[in-house]
C-alpha cells in the first residue's frame, strides 16, 4: 500500500481494528456499514432508493440475529465468522458490484440494481448457517456446522425471504450462496448471474484475508472453529484437524497463495480487479492480502510469531 492510510474524520476516534481496509467505515457496527453501502448503491442507482429498503430491513435483522435477539435463534458464538466478518464482506461486495457497474454499466454485462440487491442479500446471509436454532439439542457450538453452514444458510433464506416480500429471490440465492463455500462447486447458467456469484465469493475471501487483524484472528479464533468443526488442513494427507494455532499459521501463506491462484483467479475470473475500479486506482484489498502474507512469511522464517499482537476486537 502506498503510504499510510489515515482514518476519515468521522471514524478517527475508533480503534483501527474496528475499521475496514480503507479506514473509513466502522465494520463493527451494522448501521455504519448499512449507511456506507446505501451511499454507494444510490450513487450507482440514484432512482432506486425505495428498492434499498429491504436491504435496510436485512441489516436490522442481521444485527438482531447475531446478538441473540431474533426469535428462535441463539446469538452468534463463532468468533471468526462473526457479525464483524459479515459486515466487512458486505461492504467489500458492494464495492465490487460498484466497480463492476462502473466498467459495465449500460452494457449487456451490467448487473443492474436487482442483481446487486440479491448480491447484498447473499453477502449479509452467507454465514447465517453458523447460527444455532434454540431447538437444536444436538449441537453445542455453531462451529459444528462449519462443513454444512452454506446449505443451512440456503434453508434459512428459503423461509426468511418470503417474509420480507422477496420469495422470488430464493431459487437464485440457493445457488448463489454456495459461491462462498466449499460444500459443492456451483455455476449459475446465466453468465451475468455467474459473475454475481464470482463477485460474492471474491468479496468473502478478500475482505477477511486483507483484514489488518487477519493473522491474529486465524490464530485466536479460526483455529478454535476448525477444532470444533473437525476441519482438516487443505494441504497434506492428514485426516486430523490442525494440531495447534501455530500449525494453522504455518500453512496460511500457502493457503493465501493457493486461494489467489486457484479460487480468485481461476474459479472466479480475477473479478477482484473491480475493487480497484471502485477505489479509483489502488486495490486496497489485494494490497492488504499481500502485506499480510509477506508479514507472516517473515515471522515464520524468523520464528517471531510472538510479534502478532494486533487487537482483534
Amino acid at each position: 500500500m502506498s503510504g499510510q492510510l489515515q482514518p476519515k474524520d468521522s471514524v478517527k476516534h475508533l480503534p483501527r481494528q474496528k475499521l475496514d481496509i480503507s479506514l473509513s467505515v466502522c465494520i463493527s457496527d451494522a448501521q455504519s456499514v448499512c449507511d456506507a453501502v446505501r451511499e454507494i448503491f444510490l450513487t450507482r442507482f440514484p432512482s432506486r432508493e425505495s428498492d434499498f429498503a429491504v436491504v435496510e430491513t436485512m441489516f436490522e435483522d442481521i444485527h438482531r440475529m447475531y446478538h441473540g435477539e431474533y426469535p428462535g435463534y441463539h446469538s452468534c458464538d463463532t468468533d471468526y465468522h462473526d457479525m464483524r466478518h459479515i459486515l466487512d464482506v458486505t461492504l467489500a461486495a458492494m464495492r465490487l458490484y460498484d466497480g463492476h457497474e462502473k466498467v459495465n454499466g449500460g452494457t449487456e454485462q451490467a448487473l443492474g440494481h436487482e442483481r446487486v440487491l440479491i448480491g447484498l442479500t447473499g453477502a449479509l446471509f452467507h454465514d447465517i448457517g453458523y447460527i444455532r436454532h434454540r431447538n437444536d439439542t444436538r449441537h453445542k457450538h455453531g462451529a459444528e456446522y462449519t462443513k454444512t453452514h452454506v446449505s443451512r444458510g440456503t434453508r434459512f433464506l428459503a423461509k426468511y425471504l418470503p417474509a420480507v416480500g422477496k420469495a422470488e429471490w430464493v431459487p437464485k440465492l440457493k445457488i448463489l450462496l454456495h459461491y462462498t463455500g466449499y460444500e459443492k462447486q456451483v455455476h449459475l447458467e446465466d453468465p451475468i448471474d455467474h459473475t454475481l456469484g464470482c463477485l460474492l465469493g471474491t468479496a468473502d475471501l478478500i475482505a477477511q484475508m486483507s483484514d489488518r487483524a487477519y493473522l491474529e484472528r486465524c490464530r485466536d479464533f479460526l483455529f478454535q472453529e476448525f477444532k470444533i468443526g473437525k476441519v482438516t488442513p487443505p494441504t497434506g494427507n492428514s485426516d486430523q484437524p490442525f494440531e495447534s494455532p501455530i500449525a494453522l499459521l504455518d500453512q496460511t501463506p500457502n493457503f493465501i497463495r493457493m486461494t489467489i491462484n486457484k479460487r480468485l483467479d481461476e474459479l472466479f475470473g480475477s473479478v477482484y480487479r473491480y475493487a480497484g475500479e471502485h477505489f479509483g486506482g489502488e486495490n486496497l484489498y489485494m494490497e492488504g492480502i499481500e502485506k499480510n502474507c509477506k508479514f507472516l512469511e517473515s515471522l515464520l522464517e524468523e520464528r517471531k510469531l510472538h510479534l502478532l499482537n494486533r487487537k482483534t476486537r
